[in-house]
């Protein structure tokens, strides 16, 4: 997520449109769209505040689906969350802009939530933990899967207790810098990609 760029439109009418290419079938099965206020003039909360827009699908390009219509509405939701009552099969997902209370459209963030239908990564595998002369780290390294997007750490006191994690994309070794040095821990680490989440490796004991 990055609300310091995004996009604005050259003007505000129902021409405008934003299509995202998702390059293959993927299971559809919740969207979000955050508008920015762009050289906003609006002050305050005036009830005139509203997005209005509709959401297609499609699996070619040329036909289309609406899955969403929220061309009358009439409150200001300028972070929408809308999930779909059921999943929807599709490689395209467009933005079909009708209104807004702002001179131009500006959205800083088009999420597309669900799933492929491809494999997803296997459990991340030699997983290790070492801990540093200085306690309060521990080194954690495993071997890179190649199908994987990126890898969940997770750590705490008790193996029923591991509510700490770290969200990784790069590279698969991860050192932890916040431990207590008296406190012996647990950790365990997961891959996923867009088709899903591996099962998680063994848990390993840091005395």
């Amino acid at each position: 997520e990055e609300i310091r760029s995004y996009w604005v439109s050259q003007s505000n009418n129902d021409s405008i449109y934003v299509t995202i290419d998702l390059q293959k079938k993927m299971q559809v099965k919740a969207l979000q769209i955050n508008f920015q206020d762009y050289n906003s003039r609006i002050f305050g909360r005036p009830d005139t505040l509203r997005q209005q827009f509709t959401i297609e699908t499609s699996l070619d390009g040329k036909k289309w689906k609406t899955i969403v219509d929220k061309s009358k509405n009439t409150e200001d939701t300028p972070h929408t969350y809308l999930e779909l009552e059921k999943p929807e099969d599709a490689r395209f997902v467009r933005y079909n802009h009708v209104y807004c209370t702002n001179e131009y459209l500006s959205i800083s963030e088009f999420r597309i939530f669900g799933n492929g239908y491809e494999a997803k990564p296997e459990m991340p595998n030699n997983f290790q933990a070492k801990r540093q002369s200085d306690r309060r780290n521990v080194n954690l390294t495993w071997d890179k899967m190649d199908n994987a997007t990126g890898y969940v750490v997770y750590w705490g006191i008790a193996e029923d207790k591991l509510n700490l994690s770290a969200l990784l994309y790069d590279e698969p070794n991860y050192e932890i810098r916040a431990l207590n040095i008296d406190q012996p821990y647990y950790v365990q680490v997961e891959a996923f990609n867009e088709n899903g989440i591996s099962e998680r490796s063994k848990i390993i004991y840091i005395e």
